[in-house]
């Protein structure tokens, strides 16, 4: 079973984002930060010596799961929690969050579950919930479902700014814990779902206890709390937020020429989801390794003789840290090291 089958076509994606590349920059005055290959669109503030940082997601298809358990106020707070991360990757905070939300005809108990969460989770990353959009079409969506989307806004220094030119060779990858699938895979993981047998209630097998429920919609974390003190500290090159497209599609993301990243996939111990759901579905590697993030949420990027005492503080912090390979010169790029 490969991602494909469950409906989404990573390379198609890619391939569309690449044709509309163009049309994107055309838009693009000189107060906008090219990032190339960024997880937020970064531009100046019309006066004034800070820098604005946007990005844009949904939720996606872990809000099916999310009906079915009663718990779509927590896949809407992973939205937000999603958001920030891909603020945070560039230095920047969360300033305020707006959203969509929409079905076919509203139900106000899930409107308001959907934004308890919103608001709960934006409470935490510190953003404010500015406004948004509610919609009901009929044409458009399914009857019983209801999709959520939003855009984070945030702010950093000039200064501060992360981008492509951190990373050099030499330097070593930290990959921190993710909760379980984050935001991304969930076509492919409900596809298992569904021929597997099992129930949101049932037992995970190989699990520690827990239910195949509460194991699919574990939370999105939010990792500004343990790194924003040490993007601050100036210890942090780069940071990469694993989302869809894996750790090899994001990491490369955040790579100047010239750099290629090698990562060891025996380096950290793989969740117990992503062994049920690779061996329930017969999933090959090489997807598994696009669909999910594997049980890393971000990798850090640091200087070699910081890694050390920077793994003890973030541990400290609450983090469980893996030491996943290190930076060489090559072709710009990601490679696992069997």
């Amino acid at each position: 079973m490969r991602y494909r089958d469950a409906g989404v076509d990573i390379t198609r994606g890619d391939a569309v984002k690449d044709a509309i590349a163009t049309a994107v920059r055309a838009t693009w005055g000189p107060a906008v930060r090219p990032l190339p290959g960024g997880f937020a669109g970064v531009m100046e503030w019309p006066d004034g010596p800070a820098l604005l940082a946007a990005t844009l997601d949904g939720v996606g298809t872990k809000l099916h799961l999310a009906l079915e358990a009663g718990r779509v106020d927590d896949a809407a707070a992973d939205l937000v929690y999603h958001g920030a991360d891909d603020l945070l990757v560039h230095g920047a905070r969360p300033l305020a969050f707006l959203d969509y939300v929409a079905q076919s005809r509203l139900d106000a108990a899930v409107i308001e579950s959907v934004v308890r969460g919103l608001a709960r989770a934006c409470a935490e990353v510190g953003a404010a919930l500015l406004g948004g959009e509610t919609a009901e079409m009929p044409d458009t969506y399914l009857p019983g479902v209801v999709d959520v989307a939003g855009c984070m806004l945030g702010t950093v220094t000039p200064g501060g700014l992360l981008g492509v030119s951190g990373a050099r060779p030499g330097d070593r990858l930290l990959g921190l814990a993710s909760a379980g699938l984050h935001t991304n895979g969930y076509s492919l993981a409900r596809r298992v779902l569904s021929g597997s047998g099992l129930e949101l209630n049932d037992r995970l097998p190989g699990g520690d206890g827990e239910n195949v429920g509460d194991a699919l919609l574990a939370p999105h974390r939010w990792y500004g709390p343990a790194l924003m003190p040490m993007i601050e500290q100036g210890r942090v090159r780069a940071l990469a937020h694993v989302t869809g497209g894996g750790i090899a599609g994001n990491l490369a993301r955040v790579l100047p020429e010239g750099a290629r990243a090698s990562v060891d996939p025996r380096a950290w111990p793989r969740p117990a989801v992503f062994r049920w759901l690779i061996e329930s579905g017969g999933i090959p590697e090489d997807d598994a390794r696009r669909a999910f993030n594997l049980g890393i949420g971000m990798i850090v990027v640091c200087a070699a003789d910081e890694a050390p005492l920077l793994q003890i503080d973030l541990e400290r912090a609450g983090e469980r840290i893996w030491h996943l390979g290190e930076v060489a010169s090559g072709a710009r790029g990601v490679v696992w090291s069997e």
